[in-house]
């Protein structure tokens, strides 16, 4: 017995050393387009989704970002990207030749981090830059990071004047792990000089790199002018690792359905467009279970008109407004009046925080989803709750010590008494 108690008194006696570890692991609740921003504060933190967060007439510089960001399962809707992050990284094209790039999407680069359980609703990255690029939802670049059990809906534009620049619609270049993810996006890319030949990449999950791809949906509507080199591919655009990296990785799962639209404006043509990658540089790694039966390769040979999602001079468009739902967005659906094209924006959901009280609410400081769960800031901090369970511990173990010895005084008291009674 005084074994199982000195184990558990050493048990609560660590984690009570241990109390500053767990705290730092306490994550940083993110309720607005506010805390969204505070990010750059400190971007190595872990930060949590606790309600869905309209970015709707916000302005949104992409943030370089290695920490963890927790969606939580809720939504960003309507960001709007139209400029790529300060910081550049290096990328290669298929001859292995290197560009110093800029990056544009929610984060511009992912180092050492981890995106998960997140949704993009009506993002819209459109961005105009003579730099070399690459664009993504989520993020323009990725290094030894993850981005897993996340969806995105929505449109990207590359308009661009360079040697080397790439659109992906969840990533646009880099390595790491897409695992379990939705893309349903429209990708847009321009190349706007006819003089020199550069190299263009494009790609329903990623543009450029080397990330590995597993278990994603992805429908793709892809348009891309390029008067260069195209590298286009239902999940992406090129697989290449540098000289220096040797790597396996998996291209395994997948399914992918949609189109690729595109012309290669080149005598020289390669024209690159395939349901799964474009063009493989190393075949280190293994493609296994993609389906790409749903892929179309559309090719024109009409150089002289750009590629867009409507072909229509002047669009008008009729709006159906489409209101949200308990466990449903809404939304905007936009149809031209003259063609087929559609789109959706505008999204709304009923779990955007609301800082006025609700009627019959005292506190409102809480979010539309759950009354009953106030903001975790306002919440009992873990710290606090550790101490709580220790000091909780210590009491039961006291308790039972004292039962233990009360027990143990008795049945020394009735051994003394015994042999006292027998003798009379």
């Amino acid at each position: 017995m005084k074994r199982i108690i000195a184990a558990l008194i050493s048990i609560i006696i660590l984690a009570a050393i241990s109390l500053p570890a767990t705290a730092a692991e306490e994550y940083i609740d993110i309720a607005t387009y506010e805390d969204l921003l505070k990010m750059t504060d400190d971007p190595t933190a872990t930060y949590r989704l606790v309600n869905d967060i309209d970015c709707a007439n916000q302005p949104w510089t992409p943030i370089d970002f290695q920490g963890t960001f927790e969606g939580n399962g809720y939504a960003i809707m309507n960001l709007y990207v139209n400029d790529v992050g300060t910081s550049t990284r290096t990328t290669i094209d298929g001859n292995w030749k290197e560009y110093d790039t800029y990056f544009a999407g929610l984060f511009s680069t992912l180092e050492n981090a981890t995106v998960k359980n997140l949704t993009l609703l009506g993002v819209f990255v459109d961005v105009e830059k003579n730099d070399n690029t690459y664009i993504g939802a989520i993020a323009g670049y990725m290094a030894d990071s993850t981005i897993e059990n996340c969806s995105v809906e929505g449109q990207l534009w590359l308009t661009s004047d360079c040697k080397s620049f790439g659109v992906g619609g969840i990533l646009g270049y880099g390595k790491g792990v897409i695992n379990n993810c939705t893309a349903d996006v429209t990708l847009v890319c321009i190349d706007t000089n006819k003089e020199w030949k550069d190299e263009q990449f494009m790609g329903g999950v990623y543009a450029n790199g080397y990330p590995d791809v597993t278990n994603c949906t992805i429908n793709i509507r892809g348009y891309d002018s390029d008067h260069g080199y195209v590298h286009d591919g239902g999940i992406g655009g090129m697989y290449i690792l540098p000289h220096s990296e040797k790597y396996a990785g998996h291209i395994d799962n997948n399914k992918v359905t949609g189109f690729i639209s595109f012309f290669e404006d080149n005598t020289n043509r390669r024209a690159y467009c395939v349901g799964d990658i474009g063009e493989i540089m190393n075949w280190t790694l293994t493609k296994d279970g993609n389906d790409i039966t749903g892929f179309e390769r559309r090719e024109t040979m009409e150089y002289s008109k750009d590629l867009l999602p409507n072909d229509c001079e002047n669009p008008e468009y009729d709006k159906q407004t489409v209101e949200p739902k308990e466990g449903e967005y809404g939304y905007t659906l936009n149809t031209c009046k003259s063609c087929d094209y559609s789109y959706k924006s505008n999204y709304t959901s009923l779990n955007v925080f609301n800082d006025e009280p609700a009627m019959g609410d005292e506190d409102p400081d809480v979010y539309t989803k759950d009354k009953e769960n106030p903001r975790s800031h306002n919440s009992m901090p873990t710290i606090i709750k550790v101490i709580i369970g220790v000091i909780g511990a210590l009491a039961v173990i006291v308790i039972v010590l004292n039962v233990y010895n009360r027990v143990i005084r008795k049945r020394h008291k009735k051994q003394r008494y015994e042999p006292r009674h027998r003798q009379h």
